[in-house]
């Protein structure tokens, strides 16, 4: 490094470097946004100069700031901020439909007749009535406005009628690919839709955002996700206008943590990609870098969409079927050809996928394109991986792709796996962290927010004791220890995304990118992880969050 003297100088701390060896260490140098040193007072002390800045520990625990392994930030931002929160227990406060009914009339009452009514966090199957709203419901909530409440798992969505007739969908409208109107017998719509590409049919009609409002979506996520002491994060599946809205929110100093942007298929102009390279900074310090492409290649297990090799256990509400096994969005060989023309262009590419029929479309896809276009550090990710098999995993490791588990399922809605969609020993293995590890298959973890709120430290709680959220253990046979689960936010995450060699440790050279928590993980009981504090978020060795 050119500067030879620490701007900055962290002393009687218990730091974690996550580097090669997990070294823990007292004392760190940091040279304006770089790691200069790391080390003992002493090894430290010598790039010390009179106008270094010193800070005492005091010691407390460091570590390198938590990466988030996926999500979607500008809009988790988007529905914080906009749509009406209707959560259930334990996310929000809704256990019924009257809750639901409250809240939107409640909107309703503040809207104008015509105006939309837009709810995010609906779950059917975390109710009292465990069932999905009727259409006819749903035009009694809201007689006047156009109503949309979009599910949790973002894979389905129920709408009123206004809704339906402002964007001109009729029962004889045909299904989008990948995606479904549902009609009941007589061939009427219930309301009910299912996956993004007919629900966005649907929210076409709606206001779209603006660009001051997605701004406003991007300073909203910020201050969630530097909160729980996320130096870097994911936007996965960044559309044309959100790419334009990052670059001029960069431009204004909004930009506090780092974001790495993921183009989403289908709705990007990748002519305005600069690089395909995954890991290359987008900017000079930076913030922002570019991602891998998003597919979907099936939809989530909870509203029965996920791509199973065998049936749930339960068939969805109105199914005929007692072998329901969900679908993909698109036929195995269309997703070859599309990933291995992407692997032809230089990208990496991360694909969402539940079930494990469609993990095998996607290692299939992955394995094909590797053949045609072979690239040794490619490292596709598989994105969720939630039932991934054991035959699977020997799979992912032979052909060198990347899993990335939301792993607090096991907490939010393992219950449900266990008891309503695939069994006592298909909910056991979900996100099956040991047997990855026993291969030896580097992982992340992530939140899927605004599927879930943002919390790395919440997912290595759950990789570490797989609790549900009635208290029982879920798969006791695929909990990891604490300092795997810490990697899996860390070195890891930087890893899966290419930016292992300035990010994830805290190493010479690397950013000085540090969190500062009330409790050392490694030593407190597994039990209180989920409760540790961030005191202090720290990007480029400026606190944007907390004190030092």
């Amino acid at each position: 490094m050119q500067n030879k003297h620490a701007t900055h100088i962290y002393k009687n701390g218990v730091i974690l470097t996550m580097d090669s060896r997990c070294s823990i260490v007292p004392c760190m140098a940091v040279a304006d946004d770089r790691i200069l040193a790391v080390g003992s007072e002493e090894e430290v002390s010598r790039y010390a100069a009179p106008e270094t800045k010193i800070t005492d520990l005091k010691g407390r625990f460091m570590m390198p700031g938590l990466y988030d392994g996926h999500s979607h930030f500008m809009r988790a931002g988007m529905y914080s901020r906009y749509w009406v929160d209707i959560n259930s227990f334990p996310i929000g406060d809704v256990r019924s439909f009257d809750d639901i009914k409250r809240k939107v009339a409640q909107a309703c009452e503040k809207a104008k007749p015509g105006e939309w009514i837009l709810c995010a966090g609906y779950d059917d199957t975390n109710v009292t009535e465990h069932r999905h709203f009727t259409i006819a419901e749903l035009d009694a909530m809201a007689p006047n406005n156009p109503l949309f409440l979009r599910h949790i798992s973002g894979h389905l969505a129920v709408a009123n009628s206004l809704a339906f007739k402002a964007a001109g969908i009729t029962p004889e409208t045909p299904n989008p690919e990948g995606g479904v109107f549902r009609k009941d017998a007589q061939g009427n719509l219930t309301g009910l839709i299912e996956e993004p590409t007919a629900m966005e049919m649907v929210l076409a009609a709606s206001p779209q955002m603006t660009d001051e409002m997605w701004q406003n979506s991007i300073e909203t996520a910020t201050k969630d996700y530097l909160a729980k002491g996320v130096t870097t994060c994911h936007d996965g599946g960044v559309t044309t206008a959100m790419w334009r809205n990052y670059m001029a929110a960069y431009k204004r100093g909004m930009i506090k943590n780092r974001i790495q942007l993921l183009p989403k298929h289908a709705h990007f102009d990748f002519s305005l990609a600069t690089t395909t390279k995954c890991g290359t900074p987008l900017t000079p310090d930076c913030k922002l870098t570019m991602g891998a492409v998003k597919i979907f290649q099936d939809g989530s297990l909870q509203g029965y969409t996920g791509y199973l090799t065998n049936p749930y256990i339960t068939s969805p509400a109105g199914s005929n079927d007692d072998l329901w096994r969900g679908y993909p969005i698109r036929s195995r060989q269309a997703l070859v050809d599309l990933v291995v023309n992407y692997h032809k262009q230089g990208w990496q590419v991360a694909i969402h996928c539940n079930g494990d029929a469609c993990i095998d479309d996607v290692l299939e896809a992955y394995e094909q394109a590797q053949k045609a276009y072979p690239r040794a550090d490619a490292r596709d990710i598989a994105i969720h991986c939630q039932t991934v098999r054991e035959d699977q995993l020997d799979r992912i490791a032979r052909i060198g792709a990347m899993p990335s588990f939301f792993v607090t399922h096991t907490y939010f809605w393992g219950d449900r796996h266990r008891d309503i969609f695939l069994g006592e020993y298909r909910a056991s293995r979900i996100s099956p962290l040991r047997s990855a590890l026993k291969r030896r298959i580097p992982f992340t973890l992530h939140n899927d927010t605004m599927v879930t709120p943002i919390d790395p430290l919440m997912s290595v709680w759950s990789a570490v004791n797989r609790l549900t959220s009635s208290g029982k253990v879920l798969g006791a046979a695929q909990r990891i220890g604490v300092l795997d689960a810490l990697k899996s936010v860390t070195i890891w995450g930087a890893y899966q995304y290419h930016e292992e060699h300035y990010k994830g440790s805290l190493e010479p050279g690397k950013l000085a990118d540090m969190v500062i928590l009330d409790t050392n993980p490694l030593t407190a009981d597994p039990i209180v992880i989920k409760d540790i504090k961030v005191l202090a978020t720290i990007v480029g060795d400026e606190c944007v969050y907390g004190e030092v």
